[in-house]
């Protein structure tokens, strides 16, 4: 499994631990292995606690998805009112080349030729990379527009009749913007520790949910006949790594 691998995968390899665990149970007290590790009772609790880690996981998504979407769709318009708030500016008595030119030197930076984001890593190291980098982006762009802010609170004559282009307005969409960008950041650190706390049970702690189900198939194919149903059944449970 790569990197870069939906959540799905993760709560597949919980799912098929659980159908190992079944037909486990169907074969009774011929599971009887020497390694203590690989009892049925040691892969239940793995099961569960695979399962209680992972609605942690699905608990925390949700706040975590909605911060972004709140937050992208403030942002979504910031380019368009720029723009026209350009032409308001250019418009103003009295204004200078000069001026205009300090505008649009902020103005390139709220804009920005921002890159397409990468889709989101299930890698908790690589999604944290990603979330600092786009945290960072928001708030340099949320910066620049207090800049512009004060250009134009300190040129004379703009004062545009306008509700959407006064500057109090101006201020009260970046105090949103600020407010949306922290709830992003709040809600995404418990998110990324769950999904970390839930990675090292299924692939990295000792005795982890990957390692010990193959090592109980290893098991298993050493007490059924290949040429069985649960043989091939159980043969066909897959397992994936990160």
């Amino acid at each position: 499994m790569s990197t870069s691998t939906s959540e799905k995968g993760h709560a597949k390899n919980i799912a098929n631990l659980k159908l190992l665990i079944t037909h486990i149970t169907e074969i009774g007290a011929n599971y009887n292995p020497s390694n203590p590790n690989i009892t049925l009772d040691i892969l239940q609790s793995i099961y569960d606690k695979a399962h209680l880690k992972q609605i942690n996981v699905n608990t925390l998504q949700g706040p975590y998805k909605t911060a972004v979407a709140e937050r992208e769709n403030l942002f979504k318009p910031l380019n368009r009112l720029i723009t026209k708030l350009r032409r308001v500016y250019k418009a103003t008595q009295g204004v200078q080349p000069n001026q205009l030119e300090n505008f649009m030197t902020i103005a390139r930076k709220i804009k920005g030729d921002r890159k397409q984001e990468n889709p989101e890593s299930t890698d908790t190291t690589t999604a944290q990379t990603q979330y600092s980098v786009s945290q960072l982006s928001y708030d340099q762009r949320t910066n620049s527009l207090g800049l512009l802010i004060g250009l134009l609170n300190t040129t004379t004559n703009y004062n545009p009749n306008e509700d959407a282009y006064k500057t109090t307005t101006l201020q009260t969409l970046q105090d949103e913007m600020l407010e949306k960008t922290a709830a992003v950041g709040a809600t995404f650190v418990p998110f990324n520790n769950a999904r970390s706390i839930r990675n090292s049970q299924l692939y990295f702690d000792t005795n982890n949910l990957v390692d010990t189900a193959y090592t109980a198939k290893d098991y298993l194919f050493t007490i059924l006949d290949t040429s069985s149903t649960q043989y091939k059944a159980i043969s066909k449970i897959k397992f994936s790594r990160i």
